[in-house]
């Protein structure tokens, strides 16, 4: 083999070669899948409960202003519930095989079950917060359409992609300590 690529570290293992380890559900993961799955709930519920007095044509997009300056119908509404819902069931199962995401670093017999506990609550907190932005979104269409807002508030959204980015790397730093 090229001698270039050669470390002292330990063996890094290919993907289909990682160890697979499997770690029940930590108490904050739990209460993660709970909040998760009441705001899928809460966005139902927003879609359910406005549906009768929202007009025909709701906002569709937002300016950088903030006022709308698109359209679109009603039944567009159920996309922040259907999406939730789908972006749920996809993370969590994309959370259940840790062994085959990307790592900046070896993932060894002796790291792989702490490093896998790692990326899998990076990947529950970024599925919240995705959540949250939907419903972030959706609350804020309905407020509009209903003429109770004149125009979202940046700044909620701002908040919600700098918790991901934050988290991120966050993340980064607490598993880099812990190769």
């Amino acid at each position: 083999k090229d001698e270039r690529f050669k470390t002292s570290e330990q063996p890094m293992y290919s993907r289909k070669q990682r160890p697979v380890v499997r770690s029940p559900l930590s108490p904050l993961e739990i209460g993660i899948e709970v909040v998760a799955l009441a705001s899928i709930a809460l966005s139902i519920y927003l879609a359910v409960d406005a549906w009768t007095i929202l007009p025909a044509r709701i906002p569709g997009h937002f300016n950088l202003a903030g006022q709308p300056d698109a359209y679109s119908n009603k039944s567009d509404l159920l996309f922040y519930p259907i999406f939730s819902s789908i972006a749920y069931i996809l993370m969590t199962l994309l959370s259940r095989i840790p062994q085959f995401f990307n790592y900046p670093w070896a993932i060894t017999e002796e790291n792989a079950a702490r490093q896998y506990r790692l990326a899998r609550g990076l990947i529950n907190w970024l599925k919240l917060l995705l959540i949250w932005i939907l419903l972030y979104a959706e609350w804020l269409t309905i407020q509009v359409a209903t003429k109770q807002a004149t125009g979202p508030g940046a700044l909620g959204f701002i908040g919600l992609v700098l918790c991901m980015l934050l988290s991120t790397a966050a993340y980064i730093v607490v598993a880099r300590r812990a190769r």
